[in-house]
């Protein structure tokens, strides 16, 4: 792919700055002074994890179905829209009511050259890219810094954008804020499995 065409889709498809709502994410809506409103409230003591099953899922249409609002559209906004979304819609039932709104199923993989890869969740509304590697405990020894991936999933089809973290500027430009369910595939670098190669040939050169 050309640099072109990569910036191109950096621009069309990477630019949002806080993880977007979709159909399948699992929400808890705290309304402060209310818990029989809320479902999953971070203010009770039962407090809402995806263990404990106290969230509620964004069905096929991307919408929830909630006390006295029954069903409302949610996917495709941020967390701070649906707020303001809530706030707005049971301002008609409550004075002045305080919400929040959290995601308990974002994360991101990470896969490849990194020191310690897996699966991260993503605790706060802006994980960017170098957050999220940090999380991974940095780059590889073996981390082919030109070629980092990360592929997203965009009406059903993956994606890729491709990133070299040795430039300034391209780190800070293409340093973009995670969705849910991101992939961040760092490609390791050609000379990798000639080392190991050497590694596993060295002792039984000993022996010979």
């Amino acid at each position: 792919i050309s640099e072109e065409d990569n910036y191109l889709i950096l621009k069309k498809h990477f630019h949002q700055k806080e993880p977007i709502l979709k159909s399948g994410d699992k929400i808890t809506i705290s309304i402060w002074g209310h818990e029989d409103l809320s479902i999953g409230s971070v203010n009770s003591k039962f407090s809402s994890n995806k263990e404990t099953g106290k969230w509620i899922a964004i069905d096929h249409l991307g919408e929830v179905n909630l006390p006295k609002l029954g069903r409302i559209q949610v996917a495709g906004y941020n967390l701070k829209e649906v707020n303001y979304l809530l706030e707005k819609k049971y301002s008609a039932y409550l004075k002045d009511p305080i919400i929040n709104v959290r995601a308990v199923n974002h994360y991101v993989t990470v896969m490849g050259e990194v020191n310690s890869p897996g699966r991260y969740e993503l605790e706060n509304e802006k994980v960017n890219l170098i957050q999220i590697l940090g999380q991974a405990k940095g780059l590889g020894d073996y981390s082919n810094n030109r070629r980092i991936k990360v592929i997203r999933e965009v009406a059903g089809q993956p994606i890729e954008l491709l990133i070299d973290m040795t430039e300034i500027i391209a780190t800070t430009e293409y340093n973009i804020t995670h969705q849910s369910k991101d992939i961040v595939y760092v490609e390791p670098k050609k000379n990798k499995s000639e080392d190991s190669f050497l590694k596993k040939a060295t002792p039984v050169a000993s022996l010979i």
